[in-house]
């Protein structure tokens, strides 16, 4: 089944904050948090979704909260901690916020950042000149809160789905962090363990430069971002770097896979008997499943494809006008495109359609099901098995269309190796649609799954974790050559 996670720009710019010197920013968060509860109601699966009955009471929930906070608000740097908190709030790493930043948000930090580490201990991964906290040094407690219930209170409560290992270790850099947030108190006074011995500091609190902030983010979560690559190694074996599954037909991965993918159906033969294939999706965040759909098919064959128990059994489509504008926009952009299969230009026919007439009927939701692709399965002509092991190589960011071909490609018969995926929900496809304020977009999923095998939220586990540094690929070429068969 083919997938899609798309955005659609937003319409229109934010005033510059020479343009609108003074701005409500209680009123401005208020706005943009109903809006965003009423194109949840009017576009999302779930208040329509009878397996999650609660949703909409939730969505209401988390709206009068984000209300009564928005009340506080005097800052731009409030505005986002409202947001924030309101999406968080579901769960889900589909329903999003797409900010555009209308000014600067000054960023404060104590002269260090701490992340997690592989036993899920938050330690400082770097620091200031002149800071008296060493690199490595493991937090314990601020302000008399441990380090874990802090870390759930400050972070986890304005980021979501804090139980996973990969939504802690990438976004717990952000514990000492200050953006201005006012439902966050900054702590004061943190105890660490320096070399086995306890050592309080007082935390002198000043501005973390613009110039610095990514590289001291990214520093407490060290995450691979190679290239889009093809090689053959010393050994054979047949190396695929798929850093993102991005599907707009005329950007940087379309460019890339689409000429990948020719060359492996070129050299079918070669790449099957080789020792082994590395599908290494280490920097991706997902993006459309056709890709991994059409190397699967490339590899396994179309009828093992549509015979594997990977994926839901059915799907069912919130049938709005919004959601068939985004996917009559889509259908638009692709069917000029080479860089898009004839299966994903068909499958994006049959939604639209579908919805369309759904909509017709006055029916508020659309179920999609498989019968095209039973019935051109049947027809497939046979092919063999790779005699090559196939090994997907995953970091903790793999997420959506990523998991989607985790998922697909370890049912072929692939070995899962590397790090504990992120997890997605069994809400999918998304489209961004702009808030009153211009300043941010809600994004909301138009489908909800039925019958995935991989449940809501839960990530997908490597047979073989890798605990070493997951940018150094000639280090993990060796460990996955010495791999057990």
């Amino acid at each position: 089944m083919l997938k899609r996670i798309a955005t659609i720009l937003l319409a229109g710019c934010a005033l510059s904050a020479a343009e609108e010197p003074s701005r409500n920013w209680a009123n401005i968060a208020q706005r943009d948090a109903q809006a965003f509860h009423d194109e949840i109601a009017a576009n999302h699966p779930g208040p329509l979704n009878r397996l999650d009955p609660d949703f909409s009471k939730r969505n209401d929930a988390s709206l009068a909260l984000a209300l009564q906070r928005a009340k506080q608000v005097r800052t731009y740097g409030g505005y986002i901690g409202v947001m924030r908190g309101y999406v968080a709030s579901f769960n889900d790493g589909h329903v999003s916020i797409d900010i555009r930043d209308p000014e600067p948000l000054p960023v404060s930090w104590p002269g260090f950042l701490t992340g997690f580490d592989e036993a899920g201990r938050q330690v400082v991964r770097t620091q200031a000149e002149g800071v008296d906290v060493p690199v490595g040094a493991q937090l314990q407690q601020c302000d008399g809160i441990p380090a874990d219930k802090l870390a759930a209170r400050n972070v986890g409560a304005f980021r979501g789905r804090w139980e996973l290992v990969s939504q802690r270790a990438t976004q717990g850099g952000r514990l000492f962090l200050d953006t201005g947030n006012p439902f966050i108190a900054r702590p004061k006074r943190c105890r660490f363990l320096v070399d086995g011995k306890p050592q309080e500091v007082d935390l002198a609190w000043r501005a973390l430069p613009d110039g610095e902030f990514q590289d001291r983010f990214a520093a407490t979560a060290p995450r691979a971002r190679p290239d889009f690559a093809s090689r053959t190694l010393a050994d054979g074996t047949r190396w695929y770097t798929m850093p993102s599954f991005d599907s707009d037909p005329s950007g940087v991965a379309a460019k890339a896979l689409a000429p990948m993918i020719a060359e492996m159906k070129r050299d079918r033969a070669a790449v099957a008997n080789a020792p082994r294939i590395v599908l290494d999706l280490r920097g991706n965040g997902g993006g459309s499943s056709d890709w991994s759909q059409q190397i699967a098919v490339l590899l396994w064959g179309k009828a093992a494809v549509d015979a594997a128990d990977n994926s839901s059994t059915s799907v069912e489509w919130r049938a709005s006008r919004g959601n068939l504008a985004a996917m009559e926009t889509y259908r638009r952009e692709w069917q000029g495109s080479a860089d898009v299969s004839p299966e994903a230009k068909a499958w994006v026919d049959r939604i639209a359609q579908g919805m369309a007439g759904s909509i017709a009927k006055g029916e508020p939701l659309w179920r999609e099901n498989d019968e095209p692709a039973a019935q051109s399965s049947a027809a497939a002509k046979p092919v063999s098995k790779p005699a090559a092991r196939v090994f997907v190589l995953t970091d903790w960011g793999c997420g959506s269309a990523c998991l989607d071909a985790v998922d697909l490609w370890t049912a072929m018969g692939a070995t899962h190796v590397g790090q504990e995926t992120s997890a997605d929900s069994l809400y999918m496809d998304v489209r961004t649609i702009p808030l009153p304020s211009g300043f941010a977009g809600a994004v909301v999923p138009m489908k909800a799954y039925r019958g995935r095998p991989r449940g809501s939220n839960v990530p997908a586990k490597p047979r073989y974790p890798y605990q070493g540094d997951m940018r150094d690929t000639g280090a993990l070429e060796k460990w996955i050559a010495a791999l057990p068969s």
